[in-house]
């Protein structure tokens, strides 16, 4: 009697997998099943490179949260028609013998269905069991064209994610250095800061609106570092903002915006981050180049009306576990905290 109802189960695994296929592929999100894997695996390879003092372990947090998906799309998808075929005996039987088909057996067939290879070695000999060995054949085939829609997406994200960090370090790094270097060294002075970078900051937050688990994906260098980097863009925009006596740069306020929008999908995807907003910087070094600045209590103040942006960086960098003054100096980034 209980074998007769495991196809409940099964058409729920079925169906639970479709929706969070359709969730994350097209539908601009997360699933719930792609959240639950990603979170405590996460979890895990965050707390052993804290725990190691090994910060390029991160590195491994795209290769691990992608193959926990497939797997755990994948896995579900079998089990949950093995299930289906497995709660009525006789639903498939041997080519040859004729017998019933072992548990064993009904997974090796839900294998190779869903596979599309179609061995042919076990077979469904009642029309209802024929036909769902068809729809488990095309759901395969839907898990293989909505996995391909998950993984290329992702990878030419990775690649605009590290355009931008690389463009940065180059630039900077480091919210001051950004700022000096842009002022002394750049021929388009501080625009190259705003309008330079428009562009590529709405293509990496439309990415990251459209995914975003790409918050939780680290890379191995500083350099390439976008968590490291875009902390320090949005420090110096804000610098900018609060300290420039004349007009700012034109375009500040719009890459301004992208840079709070990819820190609130930062928040949606990690959730309130134990990181309190840093302490207000210290201008000297800018002063000392030349750059005209309102009196410091100016900027804090407008520092304090955008604290919460501010925590939102500053627990960004902390997830890539970077110091914040490897965000706010004009040095080099040495390496993780």
């Amino acid at each position: 009697m209980l074998r007769q109802l495991l196809w409940i189960p099964g058409t729920l695994m079925v169906l639970a997998v479709m929706i969070d296929l359709i969730v994350t592929c097209l539908q601009s999100g997360e699933g719930r099943l792609g959240r639950a894997v990603h979170r405590p695996l996460y979890a895990a390879l965050t707390a052993a490179a804290r725990l190691t003092g090994r910060r390029p372990l991160l590195s491994w947090t795209a290769p691990l949260l992608i193959l926990g998906s497939l797997t755990t799309w994948t896995v579900l998808c079998w089990l949950g028609w093995t299930l289906i075929f497995w709660s009525q005996p006789g639903s498939l039987l041997g080519s040859e013998s004729g017998q019933p088909a072992t548990f064993a057996g009904t997974l090796y067939f839900v294998g190779y269905t869903i596979s599309t290879l179609g061995l042919g070695e076990i077979t469904a000999p009642q029309p209802l069991w024929r036909l769902l060995t068809a729809v488990a054949s095309i759901n395969g085939f839907f898990l293989l064209t909505f996995a391909i829609t998950f993984v290329v997406p992702i990878a030419q994200a990775r690649g605009d994610r590290r355009r931008l960090a690389l463009h940065l370090h180059r630039a900077g790094p480091g919210a001051q250095a950004l700022i000096l270097n842009a002022h002394t060294d750049h021929d388009r002075g501080l625009l190259s800061l705003t309008t330079d970078l428009h562009t590529m900051l709405n293509d990496v937050d439309a990415a990251h609106l459209n995914s975003p688990y790409l918050h939780r994906f680290h890379d191995h260098d500083p350099q390439d570092a976008l968590d490291l980097h875009l902390s320090a863009l949005g420090e110096a925009l804000l610098i900018l903002q609060g300290s420039l006596t004349g007009p700012c740069p034109h375009g500040l306020g719009r890459t301004l915006a992208s840079i709070d929008s990819l820190t609130r999908t930062f928040e949606r995807t990690h959730g309130q981050r134990p990181a309190p907003v840093p302490p207000p910087p210290d201008l000297t070094r800018l002063r000392e180049a030349g750059l005209i600045l309102k009196p410091d209590a100016d900027l804090h103040a407008h520092l304090h009306a955008h604290a919460d942006l501010r925590r939102r960086l500053h627990a960004m960098a902390h997830a890539g576990q970077w110091r914040w003054d490897q965000v706010a100096d004009l040095l080099p980034a040495p390496g993780a905290a």
